[in-house]
């Protein structure tokens, strides 16, 4: 199913990856001020974004990986003359990949006892990290994704999608978050394509406890934040 009925079928539709791009401008925008409005000591709150942030920061490593394994070899061979650009993709990904080592390295000390200077640590970490992702992404958006929609066919373009069906999350928790995290902003259409793409089962689960459930949990992050101390 595709977002735009009037889109042609045979070739790519890149409007989907922008609905991917969405959730991630949204999470990572959001949640260095979630934490850093964690009181000192609240670890239970500390455990519960940190888990929220590992989900989305394992989301973030899938999607890069398929785009590395899947998409960039294939553009550079397809337009050769765009190898500077693709390039500059693999770069922009290496350097994400570091920002996302550090913000890794500073999760657990900071989960495991909420102190003020193990959260100010994440927090400049995250903060390093989201002008790197969002310049990234805002290239890809506007120079990578029509060279995509031009030269790679459908099924090139739905590998990373089976990718990350195959390396997301493992738990029922988790698969059902992580669908929520796109559905949140979604347009109508958008809706449709996702759940459309979603094995029967899930989209069953979906429907008698997934919406609810992600209801549940965003209440929990973003409503439930406490004032820094």
């Amino acid at each position: 199913m595709l977002i735009n009925p009037d889109a042609p079928a045979d070739k790519p539709e890149i409007q989907q990856m922008k609905v991917i791009h969405r959730v991630m401008r949204r999470e990572f925008t959001q949640l260095p001020a979630l934490i850093a409005g964690v009181s000192v000591g609240d670890t239970a709150r500390a455990r519960l974004l940190g888990n929220h942030l590992s989900l989305v920061l394992g989301m973030l490593h899938d999607h890069h990986e398929a785009e590395d394994e899947l998409l960039w070899p294939v553009l550079m061979e397809r337009v050769p003359i765009e190898k500077d650009l693709i390039g500059v993709m693999e770069v922009q990904h290496q350097a994400i990949g570091d920002a996302v080592g550090k913000v890794a390295a500073a999760l657990p000390a900071w989960t495991a006892d909420a102190k003020a200077q193990a959260r100010d640590r994440l927090v400049d970490a995250l903060r390093d990290l989201g002008p790197a992702l969002t310049e990234h992404l805002d290239l890809e958006e506007d120079s990578v994704l029509p060279l995509i929609h031009d030269h790679l066919t459908v099924p090139e373009w739905l590998a990373p999608q089976k990718h990350a069906m195959k390396h997301g999350p493992k738990t029922l928790t988790g698969k059902l978050t992580l669908a929520g995290m796109v559905l949140e902003d979604a347009t109508p259409r958008e809706r449709a394509w996702f759940l459309g793409e979603m094995p029967a089962p899930a989209r069953l689960l979906w429907r008698l406890m997934g919406a609810r459930q992600y209801d549940a949990h965003v209440r929990l992050i973003r409503i439930g934040a406490s004032g820094p101390s």
